[in-house]
């Protein structure tokens, strides 16, 4: 039977020496379990290490977390202290507490209001730049999967967690993965988890969060799932399924994986744009063959699709639907009403293309590239005495200088609005176009 800590209990950390006190449990796993703590007044939480064989690298890999620091992202759960019981042998670790608002992706995929497809393309954005921030120090996470990370679709934060799982980038590791997250060399026993892998779980799981099921989960995985029972253990069907014979369920050379009728991934899929359709297509086929950061998708690619796509909502003018601007496929039907979506008008400016339909925002990342995208500089909302048009406030705290066609340049003060339509803008010194 585990010796685990309990309620009540006072635990000493190891460099600060300060005293902890154990609260509630609120989860546990296979590598232990964690409690509330109080340090003082300040709340926090405790993971305390199941004892076995591997306690001891266990214990080495967390004081290795604790002496190179946090990667630059605040969403990682980083270490703070190892804590020791006198009564309790074995030892665990301080950590922050997550927010209540943190939710598992599955809560939020299963949830009857689903987040905006902004909020889905902002928390794969911060997702893919938590990793990015991983790997750029040397570090890789190893068990990219839904247990080992929590989000928050209203402000489109996330939070990465059992951080114990993470170790420098190709060296031994605990810890593989978990099954249907694995790349395939991993499951084929051919690599170690390393960045490499860790791009391929990502991709699984953006793949989830966009299109609502497993990138490799078709009608033939299915088949082998219903033949494979009395015939095969688990673990060798997820090996065949997801590491010796993964096949994309929209692999454009081989239909015969394609989703089940009546899988969602069918409907989802239709809704993106080509673009977006085209790196999931390459993380699943070249990406399955090729065990590089090359072959693989990487983060930078993925960054640039996120924002793309955040950046292409529009609405459906005869059902008011959400929909993606895709300019490879104009006159697109609609996914909710099949009609034709109208071509809504676009910001072109430095930093990208924005869409301007309701809810849009223009932030410094625009206009300065400088991946600022929490700061708004302007939105854009229906006009109020024009049904079908729409106006952008300035939000900023100086004037902007616009020049629609055909008219004289004016000043547009802050907290005033401009209605929609062709024109240059002057934002200060960055200039923009309406189209």
């Amino acid at each position: 039977m585990d010796v685990l800590i309990q309620p009540g209990q006072v635990l000493r950390m190891e460099r600060g020496e300060a005293l902890v006190t154990v609260g509630e449990c609120i989860g546990q796993g296979g590598q232990g379990v964690v409690h509330r703590a109080r340090l003082g007044s300040a709340l926090f939480a405790v993971k305390w290490i199941r004892p076995g064989p591997s306690e001891a690298e266990t214990r080495e890999s967390v004081a290795a977390l604790l002496r190179r620091g946090q990667p630059p992202h605040q969403a990682f759960a980083w270490p703070i202290d190892i804590v020791t019981a006198q009564e309790t042998p074995g030892f665990g670790y301080v950590m922050p507490l997550l927010e209540p608002r943190f939710i598992s992706v599955p809560q939020v995929l299963n949830a009857d209001i689903q987040p905006s497809f902004r909020g889905l393309a902002a928390l794969g954005r911060e997702l893919v730049d938590a990793f990015a921030a991983l790997h750029s120090s040397g570090l890789c996470y190893r068990d990219i999967s839904f247990g080992n990370l929590r989000v928050d679709p209203v402000s489109q934060q996330v939070a990465i967690i059992d951080v114990d799982n993470i170790g420098i980038d190709g060296g031994d590791a605990l810890v593989k993965g978990t099954g249907p997250f694995m790349a395939p060399e991993v499951l084929r026993e051919e690599a170690m988890p390393s960045t490499v892998t860790d791009l391929h779980s990502l991709a699984v799981l953006l793949f989830y969060l966009l299109v609502h099921g497993h990138p490799l989960v078709g009608e033939r995985a299915d088949a082998y799932y219903n033949w494979a029972a009395g015939h095969l253990s688990e673990t060798e069907v997820t090996v065949r399924n997801f590491g010796t014979h993964p096949l994309f369920v929209f692999d454009p050379d081989d239909a015969s994986n394609r989703p089940l009728p009546d899988d969602p991934v069918r409907v989802w899929w239709s809704i993106y744009p080509r673009h977006c359709q085209q790196v999931f297509t390459q993380a699943f086929t070249t990406g399955l063959r090729d065990a590089t950061l090359y072959g693989r998708v990487k983060e930078g690619t993925w960054r640039r699709t996120l924002l793309r796509l955040h950046d292409a909502v529009t609405f459906c003018l005869d059902c008011g639907a959400e929909a993606f601007h895709d300019p490879q496929r104009p006159g697109y039907p609609c996914w909710q009403c099949q009609a034709a979506l109208a071509d809504p008008p676009r910001l072109q400016a430095p930093g990208g293309t924005l869409v301007l339909s309701d809810g849009a925002r223009v932030t410094p990342h625009h206009l300065f590239r400088d991946r600022d995208h929490r700061t708004t500089l302007a939105t854009v909302s229906p006009h109020p005495a024009e049904p079908g048009r729409l106006v952008m406030r300035n939000l900023t705290s100086e004037a902007w200088t616009v020049a629609p066609d055909g008219e004289p340049p004016k000043p547009v003060h802050p907290g005033q609005r401009l209605a929609v339509r062709p024109m240059h803008i002057d934002f200060g010194g960055v200039t923009a176009r309406i189209d």
